[in-house]
């Protein structure tokens, strides 16, 4: 059973989750696609989370009985696309929740992409030859879920070409192709969500199939709660929780704020061109490969600031969402000093970034946790950490990083509050890297994927400075 998207419990680990699906769904209703990859290991909650959505996605009108969902006033589709105004209104419309399919790992390239309708074909009275719409053409202007997309990427290359066509561009296209029928080149409109667990076989989806990685805007880490309140709360909220005699929870509907899309304000916050000049010299001084990781950064930052009610995108929200949108496309030390050169940008033109934590977690004032004060990220020591890390002294270790399990906000922070690794821990199952504030973390880092001793370079066998 699927529970109540208002029902999962929000903690530090998964809050950014929240965030950005919101983001995503936003985007999607507005006709331009917001992919993005949730990674975290089994048992974080990740899928969960991304198929509890499909409850709180909006309505879309479509033209009546449309299997390709068509737009009213851009039709699109083989039946409807060559249609005059007048036609399409005899027709008729309907309101139609936002389509959400999935793809599963054993997913074949006819049940994504479309075959011949079978049913029309041998209809005895009428036999018709015509094509069914697959997966990938019905979710046109909604919601793609990819569960274990790293799998899937490792044992289906030819459906991750598809995906790939997909989430190349936006709108993305599809092809059909049957024997004895006219080819089908279809627009597509619609966000791909996908999870994965980095640390099972066979790796991180970035390891993969890089050139699927960086299709999606934002990757965004989801991690186990570290609170026992947090994790009593999850009980609670379990099936089996409604049977305790101490369960007198209320109902999160009731009183929860409104969605993104369900306010008053339809339109996106002015972007300011200096933030343009902002992305293009990190593009050119840091040497970023994609030039899409530039246009999924403008995205996520207007997305973040419309999410939060805000008029005008600012500096603060481009730089809460760059690890979510860099971290899959670069590497940790490379991030870490991207981080650095934009909180010296907030702070020589607007001062110490004193809002970059209440941004990038979501959170407002009175909602329970402090923007400034004690529980503030103190952002100048976390980084100077950082700097002395990725030092002249550390360089050779640097380059054998692991990129998923690294304790740094390069990594972790973004639309999560600033929390390292976003649970407030440095890693799985370790009491002592569990506390808080993040400066007294210590900054270690295990390798991406454990290797045997066979496959060791010498030189790695041996501990510097012991025994």
């Amino acid at each position: 059973m699927v529970r109540s998207y208002f029902h999962l419990i929000r903690h530090a680990g998964n809050r950014c989750l929240f965030r950005a699906l919101e983001m995503s769904i936003l985007s999607t209703l507005q006709g331009v696609p917001f992919h993005l990859h949730a990674e975290g290991l089994r048992g974080t909650g990740k899928t969960t989370i991304l198929r509890a959505a499909r409850g709180i996605l909006p309505r879309i009108e479509r033209i009546k009985g449309c299997l390709y969902n068509c737009d009213p006033l851009r039709p699109h589709c083989p039946d409807h696309r060559d249609l005059d105004p007048e036609e399409i209104r005899r027709l008729g419309s309907e309101l139609v929740p936002m389509p959400f399919l999935e793809v599963s790992p054993a997913a074949k390239v006819g049940t994504l992409v479309g075959s011949i309708d079978l049913a029309r074909i041998m209809d005895r009275t009428r036999p018709e030859a015509a094509l069914l719409p697959g997966i990938i053409p019905q979710a046109h202007r909604g919601i793609i879920l990819v569960d274990e997309v790293n799998r899937l990427a490792d044992s289906a290359p030819e459906v991750v070409d598809v995906l790939l066509g997909v989430m190349g561009t936006k709108p993305g296209k599809i092809q059909i192709e049957e024997t004895g029928l006219a080819v089908a080149e279809l627009p597509v409109s619609a966000s791909v969500w996908a999870a994965s667990n980095p640390d099972e076989d066979p790796g991180p989806l970035e390891e993969i199939r890089r050139q699927l990685s960086d299709r999606f805007d934002v990757l965004v880490t989801t991690k186990r709660p570290s609170e026992p309140q947090a994790v009593q709360e999850i009980l609670g909220s379990s099936p089996w929780g409604q049977y305790g005699a101490g369960s007198t929870g209320g109902d999160p509907d009731a009183v929860r704020e409104p969605l993104p899309w369900e306010r008053e304000v339809s339109h996106p916050p002015l972007w300011d061109e200096g933030l343009e000049e902002l992305l293009v010299s990190v593009y050119l001084d840091f040497g970023l490969e994609s030039l899409r990781a530039l246009e999924s950064w403008r995205q996520a930052a207007v997305l973040s600031a419309w999410v939060q009610g805000a008029t005008t995108v600012a500096r603060e929200h481009v730089m809460a969402v760059a690890p979510l949108v860099l971290r899959h496309r670069t590497s940790p030390e490379v991030l870490s000093r991207i981080l650095e050169h934009l909180r010296g940008k907030l702070e020589s033109r607007e001062g110490p970034p004193d809002k970059v934590a209440a941004v990038a977690g979501g959170q407002r004032a009175g909602a329970g946790q402090a923007t400034s004060g004690p529980g503030q990220v103190p952002w100048g020591r976390l980084f100077a950490r950082l700097k002395s890390l990725v030092g002249s002294g550390h360089s050779e270790a640097s380059r054998n990083l692991g990129s998923d399990e690294q304790v740094n906000p390069a990594r972790g922070s973004g639309l999560s509050g600033g929390t390292t690794g976003q649970d407030g821990s440095g890693g799985e199952g370790d009491p002592a890297r569990s506390g808080w504030p993040p400066e007294n973390l210590p900054l270690t880092a295990p390798p991406r994927v454990a290797r045997s001793l066979a496959e060791l370079p010498g030189w790695e066998m041996v501990k510097p400075g012991g025994s």
